[in-house]
């Protein structure tokens, strides 16, 4: 396909990178099409996705540009493509190296120039191991592979990206107090760009309501967490969760505590930290890793 394919790699996808991508390309002045796998039932995706011919399939009264023709000279977002199922992949690989599809029904194939961008939360190099992505389509669209770390690793982003989102909401003029900002940047948004463009919202939608709490009482849980700060269960009590939440916020802080005081004991081998714990070294490696995201 004209336009090199690329993976954009982040835990839940930020919409506005890969539309970023678009404009600052040459591409700018044509469309920008987003083509989500999670959002389409699975009979109906590759006409979808491809498009199809009248009388292709019961109800089809009459033709349907797929998102291949509808993105025509511009950019194409496959949004969590690991989710796109194993005989879709054949035909899209078939789609990128031809650059050409056929629409369902259809004799001809019709060709198309397109820039094709892929985005996923999977790890689809995993997702390749264990049989459920092809390889041979991971390794076309892998020609250029974005990894967006997750909001907490990039504090300094958040101040620029609330700002945005206060405007683009309509919130109060001259932009979020101060305060505010200092609060939200300390939090982790596990929910990453999404969970604080909602967090925006709901602080213009609320105003004072929504006053983020202080220390010790409604603290955000993650901004504690992603600190390093000790959670203690009176800590997460105050705060008022639901039950579910709490739980996991308590054992969350065990685990994290219980694995780097093991691993200091054991002068930071894993192995002697695992047998020291009682557990098989894979199970606290997978621990630790938990601990460290």
């Amino acid at each position: 396909m004209p336009g090199e394919p690329q993976i954009l790699e982040q835990p839940l996808i930020d919409l506005s990178l890969a539309e970023a991508l678009h404009e600052a390309g040459p591409r700018a002045a044509f469309p920008f099409v987003v083509f989500d796998c999670t959002s389409v039932a699975a009979n109906l995706m590759e006409s979808e996705l491809f498009g199809h011919e009248r009388g292709a399939f019961t109800g089809a009264s009459t033709g349907h540009k797929g998102m291949f023709e509808l993105a025509e000279g511009g950019t194409l977002l496959i949004d969590e493509i690991g989710d796109l199922d194993l005989p879709l992949q054949s035909k899209l690989l078939r789609a990128v190296d031809r650059s050409e599809v056929r629409r369902v029904g259809a004799a001809r194939a019709i060709r198309c120039n397109v820039r094709l961008l892929a985005a996923t939360r999977r790890d689809l190099e995993r997702e390749v191991q264990q049989g459920r992505f092809r390889d041979d389509l991971f390794h076309r669209l892998a020609v250029a592979r974005v990894e967006l770390p997750p909001l907490r690793k990039r504090r300094e982003d958040i101040p620029l990206l609330a700002r945005h989102f206060w405007e683009s909401l309509g919130g109060a003029s001259g932009g979020p107090p101060g305060e505010l900002l200092d609060a939200w940047s300390d939090m982790a948004w596990p929910g990453n760009v999404r969970e604080l463009r909602n967090g925006v919202a709901r602080r213009i939608a609320l105003g004072e309501l929504d006053r983020p709490a202080g220390p010790g009482k409604g603290r955000a849980p993650d901004a504690a967490r992603d600190d390093g700060d000790h959670l203690e269960i009176d800590d997460v009590l105050g705060m008022n969760l639901p039950y579910p939440k709490a739980r996991r916020e308590i054992l969350e802080s065990f685990v994290r505590r219980y694995v780097a005081r093991a691993l200091e004991g054991s002068g930071g081998n894993v192995a002697q930290a695992a047998a020291a714990s009682g557990i098989a070294r894979r199970y606290f490696q997978l621990l630790r890793e938990r601990r460290e995201k």
